[in-house]
This record gives structure tokens, sequence and C-alpha cells, in this order.
């Protein structure tokens, strides 16, 4: 036979835990500590935008569509001047005057190895190679760079859906552990006050030891699961500021202290795979990536080609101590001006060379080509598997919804049936702990089914899920 309790001590302790569960006062804000003039403030729109501006994970992304593009402006200059080399140097050289005597007789008061007769000279070259005609060549160049670029920007856009998921994701976790964190502190402090009470009670001869035992075992499983929630809320922002960019050390604060239930609409499953086959990056990138295999297999066959050039250049030398005879029958190493025009073709004759090459591009295309079938099956069934969870996690908060108010209609049964002297202190704090459990587990319910939306629509390729809340 349970004794009964006294009224007093059931008013003091276990109506205090009542409306700490049944009400809305539960989930409540807490209030904090002044925010830091340092505190970084974002919502998830925000959040989506930093990290798609400056986020760390788009940094290679970005420096391959870089790379890319500086591949076909070299392709595009590697029409104009394909050789362009202008040389100037200075040196020592003795001195040559040169005499004609009576007889007409050319001679030289200077000698070769004297110090005396050093002098200096300049000299200048410039040579210019500008191409007439490839046969194609270079536009076969330049097609195949601008479609490395599309393989590229599809990267770049594969590697922004996964930041835009890694945001949401980390985002939505944190205001879940945000959620947790302000329940079990507003827990925390509650049971504080109500084992305060209790322990009066005893000392004064109104309540039992074996009471305030149960009730101390309860507190420390409380106490127990506020330094997790405590540990996961700190994993859970330090994982969103790295997702940011943001410096090691900056304070960040969510926009959101409420996990709230999105109001969501789902389509049939079959207009996400249609979305998915049209939207999806890397199909972009796969068939961008066939057609730059084929365009190169283009470019080597051109390469086989002969290039029509015209080549000009000049050369002069100036050495103002030596005799200049200006005979154009004197081969003279000094003192000249000599330029140059000519039209030429070059020519490589290595047939097999590019035959082959070519041929290896063909058989990368081809392979390439052959992934095409797998990687879209694969993305249909990411999203079968997306929508699928985002289903049954619209479910799942549903029901959630029920169970949690069934639990609530719990506890305030075994409250009343306490209160009356019929109940056991223990199917009070069962009732007690179900609550919080589902409680905790709603929680997790509605973060899952923001994940979940998440997920669907990064396997679709866009935002094809409406949300509303």
């Amino acid at each position: 036979m349970v004794m009964p309790v006294p009224p007093r001590l059931r008013r003091a302790v276990f109506r205090r835990v009542l409306a700490l569960t049944a009400g809305a006062s539960f989930l409540a804000p807490v209030a904090g500590a002044a925010q830091s003039a340092d505190t970084v403030v974002v919502d998830l729109a925000e959040a989506e935008r930093i990290a798609l501006e400056r986020g760390p994970a788009l940094a290679a992304a970005l420096a391959d569509v870089e790379l890319k593009e500086a591949q076909h402006q070299q392709a595009r200059n590697m029409r104009y001047l394909t050789e362009f080399n202008l040389r100037n140097f200075w040196g020592p050289i003795n001195r040559q005057r040169g005499i004609f005597t009576e007889t007409g007789v050319l001679i030289s008061p200077d000698t070769i190895v004297g110090i005396d007769d050093i002098r200096w000279f300049t000299q200048l070259e410039l040579e210019i190679v500008q191409p007439l005609t490839g046969f194609g060549k270079a536009k076969a160049r330049i097609e195949a760079a601008e479609r490395n670029i599309e393989v590229a920007e599809a990267g770049l856009e594969t590697a922004r859906a996964d930041a835009r998921y890694l945001v949401r994701r980390l985002y939505w976790q944190a205001v879940q552990a945000l959620e947790l964190r302000r329940m079990a502190d507003d827990l925390a402090q509650r049971l504080a006050e109500a084992r305060e009470t209790l322990e009066e009670r005893v000392d004064e001869g109104e309540a039992s030891q074996n009471e305030l035992f149960k009730f101390q075992v309860f507190e420390y499983e409380v106490a127990r699961r506020s330094r997790e929630v405590a540990d996961n809320l700190e994993l859970a922002l330090e994982a969103l500021r790295a997702a940011l960019g943001y410096p090691e050390g900056t304070p960040l604060r969510l926009a959101d202290d409420e996990l709230t239930v999105p109001d969501v609409t789902l389509e049939p499953l079959e207009s996400y795979l249609e979305a998915a086959r049209a939207a999806r990056p890397e199909l972009h990138q796969l068939r961008a990536g066939v057609l730059a295999r084929r365009s190169l297999a283009h470019a080597e066959r051109r390469d086989g080609w002969p290039t029509l050039f015209v080549a000009g250049g000049l050369k002069a030398n100036l050495a103002p101590s030596r005799f200049d005879p200006r005979n154009p029958f004197w081969r003279n190493e000094t003192n000249y001006f000599r330029p140059a025009l000519a039209i030429g073709f070059d020519w490589e004759l290595d047939f097999m060379h590019h035959r082959d090459a070519a041929r290896v591009q063909e058989v990368e295309a081809r392979k390439l080509e052959a992934q095409q079938a797998p990687l879209l099956a694969q993305v249909e069934q990411e999203v079968r598997r997306a929508y699928l969870a985002a289903r049954r996690a619209q479910a799942d908060v549903e029901e959630g919804r029920r169970a949690l108010r069934a639990t609530e209609n719990w506890l305030r049964a075994e409250a009343q049936t306490y209160d009356l002297g019929l109940g056991d202190i223990q199917d009070l704090i069962d009732a007690y702990q179900a609550n919080v459990q589902m409680r905790t587990e709603q929680l997790s319910n509605i973060a899952a089914l923001r994940l979940a939306l998440a997920e669907l629509n990064r396997r679709v390729g866009r935002d094809v899920v409406r949300v509303g809340g």
C-alpha cells in the first residue's frame, strides 16, 4: 500500500514539475547574457549567402574556373604573334678606323690587341612570326578550352550545392542544439528549486528519504544530459562558423532561436526526378566533359595540318669606332641595318602521332559518355531516397505531435492521481521523463524534416520544395 504524501509537499514540488512540462513555458526562451558587440548574427539566408561568396569549401572550385578561363584566353591569344622576340646587347670591340692611301688601299692605324683601342658597340635583333591560317587548329583549341570552362563551371555549381546543403544542415542542427540547451537550462533551474523545497520537507518529516533519493537520481540524469547538450551546441556553432569562413573564436549567434515545423507541400516524385535530370550539375559536368574530349580530338587531328605564317625581322648593329665601307660586296659584321619579310609554312609531318593522340581523346570521350547512364540512375536513386526520407520525416512530425500530446495528458493524469494521494511518486517521475523524452524526440523529428528537405533540394539540384514557416 502506497502511503499518502502531505498535500503541502505535493503542491510545493510536483506542481512545479507539472507547470514545467505541461505548458508552453517549457519551450519559452530564457533570458541570456548581453550580446557582445563582436558577435555575428546570421539567419539561414545570410549564412547561405556568406558560404557561397567566401566559404572555404568553394576555393578550389573557383580556382579551377579561373584556371580554365586563363587557358581559354591563352588559346585565343595563340592566334597572334606566336613569336615576338626583341634582343639588345652591348659589348666591347676593338677600334677599326679605315684610311685610304694615295693608291686607294684601305688600311687602319689600329691594332686588334691594343688596350687603348677597345671601344663599345650595341646590337638590336627583332623577330616576328604571325600565323595567317592553321586550317582550323586555333579554332579547335579555343573550342576545347571553352568546353573545359563548362566542365569547371559545372564543378563549381556542384561545390556550391554541397556548400549550401552543408550550411543548411549545420544551421538547423545548431538551432536544434540551442532549443535543447534552453530546455535543459530551464529544467535544471526548476529542478533545483524543487529539490530545495523537497529537502526542507524531509527535514520537517513531511517527506520520506526514499522520495528524495528517487528525485536525486532523476536530477543526476537531467544534469548529465544538460552537459551533453551544452557540448553539442558548442560543436554545432563551431562547425557552422568554420563553414562560413569566419576566424576562429568569432562569436556566432543564430537569428532563429526556435525550431518550428515547416509548412511543406511535397509534389509527386516524378516531378523531382524530371527536375533532377535537368538541373543536377554533375550531369552537366559529365556532358561538358564528353564535348571537351571530342573537341580535343578534333584539335589533335587539326594539328596534323600545316600552319601558314608571315615572318619578319630586323637586325641592326652600331659600332661608331669601326669603319663602314658602305659596299654591298663587302660583308660587314658591324654597322648594318637588315630588315626582312617573308611568307612560309610550318608542317609537322608526324601524322601517326596526331592520329594516335586524337584516338586517345575519342576513347576518353566514349569512356565519359558510358558513365552518363549509371550517373543518371544514381541521381534518380538519390532523389528517390531523399524524397522518401522527407515524406517519412513529415509523417514522423505529425505523429510525434500526437505522441507529445499523449505524454502531456499522461503527465496531467499522474499529477492529479498523486495529488489525491492515490499515486506513486515513481509513476509521476516516469510520466515526467516520458514527456521530456517526447519533447526531445519531437525536436529531433522537426530537425530531421528540415534536413530531409535540404537533402531533397540538393539531390534535385535546385530548390524545388516549397517550404513555409
